[in-house]
């Protein structure tokens, strides 16, 4: 059962994208009947990251071993996705929770992670970039 989800932030975060991931997972609704997540932002460059919006910042205990527990891991989008480098211990976690049965989403340009990840080798994706 979907229990622990982590959205994975990378400097350069779009701040919306990330906020969606937040409302859904990181909201607490279970008074309204809705399930209950344990939820974190998990940083994979530094306690702190820069987004696209001039001057924010998201900041953030969590690293990558967090990924560990996750049921879920979330990729929100951010600038340059499509052109950047990633670090390499990102893919790795990325690798190491979907073979052992975590599930990954994307949002947006989040997509490329996950493909330079490889976790899309040969399976069927629509993406609007």
């Amino acid at each position: 059962m979907l229990r622990n989800v982590a959205a994975v932030l990378l400097d350069g975060a779009h701040p919306f994208e990330l906020g969606v991931v937040c409302e859904v997972f990181g909201i607490d609704r279970s008074d309204e009947g809705l399930p209950g997540y344990d939820f974190a932002v998990v940083s994979a460059e530094g306690p702190t990251l820069g987004t696209h919006v001039g001057g924010l910042t998201v900041s953030t205990p969590y690293g990558l071993e967090r990924l560990e527990e996750a049921d879920l891991i979330a990729v929100p989008a951010g600038s340059d996705f499509v052109r950047r480098e990633y670090p390499p211990e990102l893919l790795d976690a990325l690798r190491r929770a979907t073979d052992r049965g975590t599930r990954v989403l994307s949002v947006c340009s989040g997509v490329f992670v996950l493909g330079a990840a490889g976790l899309l080798d040969g399976r069927r994706c629509a993406v609007h970039w």
